[in-house]
């Protein structure tokens, strides 16, 4: 039997040139992304492979993944082959390249237990490896038929093509032109000049003849027979994979021989029919196989284009040793693929996948169906993934679903196609069993959006089978409910958790079982901070499970109730959430429930915050211990981010939420990464960190708009708006909030105001009106930010604007000694921003008290520490100076002429006006501000230095004489010598030579 290709890629030189320079480029370190993009068999992959191959001829690691097509996407799959092909072999990285990114490459291969970490984390390893795989030469990752791969694997891809410019990689993948998910990431890629796509089209007539005769053995087309030409234009449309197909039959068949002498001669008809011409010589090679081959390929064709050999010889009734003999025949008649690869040991695949096509479609539909069900009775009997790596663990099974078939590695998709088989073979109630086993599989490898897709699938395939047992259901059903919750998508967790109640009721299930039913759907009010249906789900929960219920049961809904009571609207919540919290961390420690416990003891650290922030510290200490101690990395970050939050309350620090954010971006965990990063612009505002705050905002910008997140969406809204409010930018700052609104609309008061720790509402609104020199305003705003906060409790006191708020009513007369002991005065003083305005409050009493040098010294005290807060502390000179200068006491003079360089240096010019003003009241002398003196170094201006003597400064340095300066400014050499006298008098240096030595030191930039 003939084997007739060209060894030569015809026609699609530019398209080659273009991923060569792709590669070419990745080589010297500006990666990129290509997608090819065209019908089936016209090329796609021939080119990607020429091209992979010139780039292992100069030295690039390849690493080649395919997207499986049997069924329903394979989770992860094609980019798990990718990464198998480079975790081998030579060049490999070693222990230790990948850093933290390495558990995560093992989980996304299925060689370790899987903890459903975010997708992002999954990205950035694989982006890790390209990294350390392409050394010094470079990296080529070619990922292939990208539009059979499942929704997590297109989010990484897109991850990755936003990624590649600074690499040493290349990304190469293939996809049908087709409408579908893979096309729009493709286009959207392109879009955004972060990817290329190039689309085969089908060759053209002189491209069709040069294929054909390198096919048969030529350079010159005059040796392909005219009627052979005629033929291949007429039907082939130009598909390679038609050409090659055709002329293979042709020969095969007996009509296109090859005579000596002669050259290729027609003997025969060459009319056939497209695409049935294609079917027709892919079954006429089927046929020449034995019986046995015939029967293992039609096996093999309902799995898929890729196939377990095992599970085919099964459903054929042939031994291993038989079938490996046969598909060495089918390889050499061209059906299958030479041989397995080190990634799938035991796996095939057909040449094409019109080959598989072509087989099935010759079944009848009652053989189709039987060989289907054969398969799937075939996989569900067999272990085909053998031991797993040690350490790993299977998730356990559930009541109702069937045992024997085993996830991670090679055999995760296995579910999916079981499932898909049993549909085709008409028993649609076994493949939602199947179904909801693939989705929990997808939930702990942390493939959440391919979890919800194989769940609704399994959801529409039980609703269409009246034969569908109830527990299977109800067990879809939770499985869904679960997924969604991770997810964050709760809007449909109302109408499937009353589904599933109904279930459960019918079906006459156990008390607990319904009961867990209520605990999910009470989550889900939670993530939606609808904070009393969620109550509701509990009280559901608690009365279905009677006045003694099971410790781990009762830990997990005191939990749960927790959180909704902390955050409803009862006046006893604090206490009660308390009380709730630290019984579920009583239970769940005692029953050895370390998950519930870090749920727990989260709550209760939220619970004491108001209170005391030495003891909630301890309590995120014993969290991030209890998640340590077993394994429980998602949980981990969450106390230290609460740690790194304590710190930025405590002391306007970032190290350890710095700390927290890196862990989490290890880890994956998209919405932690993205708290953090709030946390870290709301301490760089405090600090007066503009440009770094907006490097945080910026990443949480990105991280919003790659993955599609809302909630991270939201969060950099209003980090947007804590930073204009910082510059007094005031229509900025209406617009953040009104999109926050906009988002928000609909969901309770106490959610709008809570949703960013009420640091939008109140701090911001308030800080930009005081930075606009409008107190009546701030005043207001503050107020009503009070008044939500004490709606709150869970945000009380470490919000920030209670010290402004405090000091802004004392310098009114609004507040007195009343408000500064007791538990406020010690709330306020373990607040970092709101320490100075209550030591400033206290020194404004006392001043008004006649107690001039308490005051005075309670001023001073109050600015100890200030340094790393220069907004704060600047904002008590500016407020409290008027109080100073009224009543007499203190240095106001002093203390309004640094807030007013302070203010002028920031841009914050009303405030600076406000302070002149003051100062003119004082008869103090007020220098005028002349053009060029913001760019007088701050040395110089603090020593008093005028931008014109700063200009006669810059021309000494150069060089210049007493004339030269004069003549340059227009100034007689007397003033000139007056402008030297002044600054060797402001700068105490003794003569001309000094002043040269200072001038060059600031233009050197020292």
């Amino acid at each position: 039997m003939s084997s007739l290709s060209s060894s030569a890629l015809v026609g699609r030189e530019p398209e080659r040139d273009l991923l060569t320079a792709a590669v070419a480029s990745a080589g010297e370190g500006r990666g990129s992304s290509v997608f090819v993009l065209g019908e089936p068999g016209i090329g796609k992959s021939r080119l990607v492979e020429e091209t992979a191959a010139a780039a292992v001829s100069s030295g690039f690691r390849v690493l080649r993944g395919r997207a499986a097509s049997a069924g329903r996407a394979v989770p992860l799959r094609p980019l798990a082959e990718a990464v198998f092909s480079g975790l081998r072999g030579e060049g490999a990285p070693g222990d230790g390249d990948l850093g933290p990114y390495e558990p995560l490459l093992s989980r996304l291969c299925g060689l370790a237990p899987q903890d459903g970490a975010p997708l992002v984390g999954y990205a950035e390893a694989v982006l890790r490896l390209l990294g350390a795989l392409g050394g010094s030469g470079g990296c080529v990752l070619v990922l292939e038929d990208l539009h059979d791969a499942d929704a997590d694997t297109l989010t990484i891809v897109d991850y990755l093509t936003d990624n590649l410019r600074s690499r040493r990689a290349v990304l190469l993948a293939t996809l049908r032109g087709g409408p579908g998910p893979a096309l729009d990431l493709a286009e959207a890629a392109a879009s955004r000049r972060t990817a290329r796509t190039v689309r085969l089209a089908g060759l053209g007539p002189a491209h069709t003849a040069e294929l054909a005769a390198r096919c048969l053995g030529h350079d010159d087309v005059g040796e392909v027979p005219e009627a052979v030409l005629d033929r291949l234009h007429a039907v082939s449309e130009g598909v390679p994979f038609v050409v090659e197909e055709l002329l293979t039959a042709m020969v095969d068949g007996g009509s296109l021989v090859r005579r000596p002498g002669d050259g290729w001669t027609v003997t025969g008809s060459l009319d056939a029919g497209v695409p049935a011409t294609v079917a027709a010589a892919v079954l006429q090679r089927v046929d020449h196989l034995e019986p046995p081959g015939v029967a293992l390929l039609e096996a093999a064709a309902v799995l898929g284009r890729r196939f377990p050999v095992d599970i085919a010889a099964r459903v054929a009734g042939i031994d291993r040793t038989t079938a490996l003999r046969q598909l060495r025949h089918a390889a050499h008649a061209h059906l299958v693929t030479d041989g397995t690869t080190a990634e799938e040991p035991g796996w095939h695949s057909f040449r094409h996948a019109l080959t598989a096509d072509a087989i099935t479609h010759r079944l009848l539909p009652a053989e189709r169906a039987a060989l289907c069900l054969a398969a799937a009775d075939a996989i569900e009997s067999a272990d085909v993934t053998g031991p797993l790596p040690r350490g790993a663990s299977r998730p356990a099974r559930r009541a109702g679903e069937p045992d024997g078939l085993i996830g991670g590695g090679p055999g995760d998709d296995l579910y999916r196609l079981a499932a898909e088989l049993c549909v085709a073979g008409g028993q649609r109630a076994r493949a939602a069993v199947l179904l909801t086993r693939a989705g929990r599989q997808a939930v702990l490898r942390g493939a959440l959006l391919t979890a919800v897709e194989l769940l609704d699938r399994g959801l529409e395939l039980t609703a269409d089978a009246a034969d569908a047992p109830p527990e299977a259901v109800a067990g879809l059903l939770e499985e869904l409910l679960g997924a969604l919750v991770l997810t964050g998508d709760v809007r449909r967790v109302p109408e499937l958790g009353d589904r599933l109640d109904r279930v459960l009721s019918v079906w006459g299930a156990p008390p607990a079982r319904r009961a867990a039913g209520f605990l999910i759907r009470a989550r889900a009010a939670a993530t939606a901070q609808q904070w009393e249906a969620g109550l509701t789900s509990v009280r559901r929960a608690r009365e279905l499970l009677g006045a003694e219920p099971d410790p781990a049961s009762r830990a997990a809904l005191d939990s749960v109730a927790a959180h909704l009571v902390l955050n409803s609207q009862r006046p006893d919540r604090l206490e009660s959430a308390r009380a709730l919290a630290e019984g579920a961390v009583a239970t769940a420690e005692a029953v050895g429930l370390p998950e519930v416990s870090c749920k727990a003891l989260n709550m209760l650290g939220y619970c004491l915050r108001p209170l005391d922030l030495a003891e909630t510290e301890k309590v995120f200490e014993r969290l991030v211990a209890t998640a340590d101690a077993h394994a429980l990395p998602v949980w981990r970050i969450r106390g230290l981010l609460e740690l790194g939050v304590l710190d930025r309350i405590r002391i306007t620090g970032t190290d350890r939420l710095l700390a927290a954010r890196r862990a989490a971006e290890e880890t994956g965990a998209v919405l932690m990464t993205a708290w953090a990063d709030m946390h870290l612009a709301q301490a760089h505002v405090l600090r007066d960190e503009h440009d770094r705050a907006l490097e945080a905002a910026g990443r949480l910008r990105t991280t919003a708009r790659r993955l599609r997140l809302g909630e991270v969406q939201l969060i950099g809204v209003g980090v947007d708006a804590i930073i204009a409010a910082s510059r007094g930018e005031r229509e900025k700052l209406q617009a953040a909030l009104h999109a926050m609104e906009s988002a928000l609309a609909g969901r309770s008061a106490g959610a709008l105001w809570g949703y960013a720790d009420t640091s939008v509402w109140g701090w911001a609104q308030g800080i930009c009106s005081l930075l606009r020199e409008e107190p009546d305003r701030a005043l207001a705003e503050f107020t009503e930010a009070d008044r939500a906060m004490r709606a709150l409790p869970s945000t009380r006191g470490v919000t920030g604007f209670l010290g402004p708020y405090l000091l802004l009513r004392t310098v009114r007369g609004a507040a007195g000694w009343a408000e500064l002991d007791g538990a406020v005065a010690d709330r306020l003083s373990q607040v970092h921003w709101d320490r100075p305005f209550a030591g400033w409050s206290r020194a404004v009493l006392l001043g008004r008290e006649g107690r001039a040098g308490e005051a005075a010294k309670a001023a001073e005290e109050a600015l100890a520490g200030t340094e790393a807060i220069p907004l704060a502390r600047h904002l008590c000179l500016r407020l409290g100076a008027s109080a100073a200068l009224a009543d007499g006491w203190g240095h106001p003079v002093e203390w309004l002429s640094a807030a007013e360089q302070f203010f002028h240096d920031r841009g914050t010019t009303r405030v600076a006006a406000a302070c002149r003003a003051l100062l003119r009241e004082a008869g103090s002398p007020v220098s005028r501000r002349r053009r060029g003196h913001d760019t007088i170094p701050q040395e110089l201006r603090r020593a008093g230095v005028t931008a014109r003597e700063y200009e006669v400064l810059r021309l000494l340095g150069r060089g210049l004489g007493n004339q030269e300066i004069a003549e340059h400014l227009f100034l007689s050499p007397r003033t000139v010598e007056k402008h030297l006298a002044s600054l060797r008098n402001r700068t105490d240096r003794s003569g001309r030579a000094a002043l040269i030595a200072l001038a060059r030191r600031y233009s050197d930039g020292q």
